[in-house]
């Protein structure tokens, strides 16, 4: 019984001392950084140490188990005993009702925010209990995103702010995700401006840049990267894109893989009449250790049609027709070469290219265009002219509505009346030679 008795004081005298070093330990720190979270690795048991050891274990065995729910349960009656007993009892709350959240979510749980007021509840209490700092912030920070993005944005893009502002290292892949995911509900939500959009893109930009080439989650930030790149279209004037990326380039004129990102980028926003863009062209095409693919001569040839320079984007095209394996691409050159004729009225050499074009629809569209377009170069008479306008309507009727009714009525407004018929001699309905296209027509009349 003396025994037990004396057991008891050694522990209250211990649960005392891990309290007045708990208070050290935390005075201390703020003085040195209001950045880093307080760690408490040893126990604080308590005033009732037997209640404590007892739901902490019950807790810790849920957990392991994933029975979140029981988990809870026992959590909170460990944080109630003991709310000093470790830091790691508010990360391990935390995760639990974040995993129960989530849960909830997906069920799309009427009572969600019951559980979410839960997950923030223990924040306040680790704070309470430990200070804030900047793992809380960002914790907290990315849970507003991803469990009530809509309802607490504005304190999200707060928090992130904050910790960039004095610990942009602390800030994971994730994190700059969450942060940016946060800024775009500010945009959208005209709570800051393009200006200030783009500032948050560019130091996401660059701390995902810097830690590509630490080597740092190269992988996850480059993911990431690729995430912003596709979200700043609201604010990506060409102007501003080539500024951002711009000093990019300069930075490391000698990184080609980040040459023809900003090249592909910008080819994409049609952004290809700046000296910026034909610098980049010219790196890209002329990269000895990696010649140009399909995609790169397909943005340099569209930069040119763009410009004018039918010559040179039809060469650009066919250069990628001769290394293409990818279908869409290859598609996507024998439009542009068909536009390409088209322009340069070459109408027989468009009408050849819908051959290679897959879909039997838009081929047929293709060709009564070309044909169509023909009419007043192909027919040296008004019955010559009807007949092209008659066989471009052959295709048009193949084209599965392709083509638009205004067209198909401009073009049988241009066939020959039954009256002019009579005076040549020619039978409606009787079947006529196109000359121009070789093809024989049924001969059509306007009414």
């Amino acid at each position: 019984m003396l025994g037990m008795i004396d057991g008891l004081r050694k522990e209250n005298m211990i649960n005392k001392m891990s309290k007045i070093i708990l208070i050290i330990s935390l005075l201390v720190s703020s003085f040195i950084s209001a950045q880093d979270c307080a760690v408490q690795k040893q126990p604080n048991w308590g005033s009732d140490s037997v209640s404590c050891r007892t739901n902490v274990s019950l807790y810790t065995e849920f957990l392991k188990q994933k029975n979140w729910n029981d988990a809870s349960k026992s959590w909170w009656k460990a944080q109630a005993y003991c709310p000093q007993y470790k830091t790691n009892l508010y990360k391990n709350g935390t995760y639990i009702y974040r995993k129960i959240a989530s849960e909830r979510a997906k069920a799309k749980d009427p009572n969600l925010s019951v559980y979410v007021d839960s997950l923030f509840t223990i924040y306040d209490l680790w704070i309470e209990n430990y200070g804030n700092c900047d793992e809380i912030k960002l914790k907290s920070a990315g849970d507003i995103m991803k469990l009530i993005p809509s309802l607490k944005y504005e304190q999200s893009y707060a928090l992130f702010h904050e910790v960039y502002a004095s610990n942009p290292a602390s800030l994971s892949y994730s994190n700059v995700k969450l942060f940016f995911y946060s800024a775009i509900y500010m945009f959208n939500n005209k709570k800051i401006d393009c200006d200030a959009f783009l500032t948050d893109f560019e130091q996401m930009s660059d701390l995902c840049d810097n830690n590509i080439k630490a080597g740092l989650k190269a992988e996850k930030f480059t993911a990431v990267l690729g995430f912003l790149d596709q979200s700043i279209a609201p604010c990506a004037s060409c102007d501003k894109l080539e500024e951002i990326y711009a000093k990019k380039v300069a930075a490391s004129p000698e990184d080609m893989s980040l040459t023809r990102k900003v090249f592909g980028m910008l080819s994409a926003k049609k952004c290809t009449d700046s000296d910026f863009y034909l610098s980049l062209l010219d790196k890209v095409l002329n990269d000895p250790n990696n010649p140009p693919n399909d995609k790169d001569l397909i943005n340099a040839a569209l930069a040119d049609y763009k410009r004018g320079d039918y010559t040179k984007s039809k060469d650009r095209f066919q250069r990628a027709l001769t290394i293409s394996n990818d279908d869409a691409n290859k598609q996507k050159c024998y439009t542009m070469l068909y536009d390409i004729a088209l322009k340069r009225k070459s109408y027989k050499e468009a009408y050849k290219i819908t051959n290679s074009i897959s879909d039997n629809c838009v081929a047929n569209e293709k060709k009564a265009r070309a044909i169509a377009a023909s009419a007043n170069s192909c027919g040296t008479s008004a019955l010559e002219r009807s007949l092209v306008y008659c066989l471009a309507l052959n295709y048009a009727e193949k084209s599965c509505g392709k083509i638009g009714s205004a067209t198909v009525n401009s073009w049988t407004g241009s066939l020959l009346p039954k009256k002019d018929l009579i005076m040549l001699d020619v039978v409606n309905g009787s079947d006529q030679k196109v000359e121009c296209w070789n093809a024989t027509v049924k001969l059509r009349t306007r009414d």
